[in-house]
């Protein structure tokens, strides 16, 4: 009965092998679920950040005057590098470049047209 229950050591690799791998990855599509987490408690749900923030310097995507002034590279680049010496941080390890473009198409008035 020894080596009956499987058929070949080969099979038995396999099967551990398959065990222990994690699930494939799913290819992620429009914006992250986490944008509300980490977009809204500064700027807002709608875009515009409370009277708190707002006086911290966050910047509402409804100011016209900076929709007009700044391009969605900008926008990216802030999302991904941060701003320094402002509250705004890094989202490069938390977003991919596709996720980081996807944010940016979330509030259109913020992109200069």
């Amino acid at each position: 009965m020894i080596g009956a229950a499987w058929p070949s050591p080969f099979l038995f690799v396999l099967a551990v092998a398959l065990v222990a791998l994690p699930p494939p990855a799913r290819p992620r599509t429009g914006p992250p679920r986490s944008s509300a987490q980490s977009c809204a408690p500064c700027h807002g749900k709608e875009g515009a950040p409370n009277a708190v923030f707002a006086k911290q310097g966050v910047r509402s995507f409804k100011d016209q005057a900076w929709q007009k002034a700044a391009s969605d590279a900008q926008v990216e680049k802030s999302i991904r590098e941060g701003k320094k010496d402002t509250m705004m941080p890094s989202f490069e390890k938390q977003f991919s470049a596709e996720e980081i473009k996807a944010l940016v198409a979330l509030h259109p008035e913020a992109r200069k047209s």
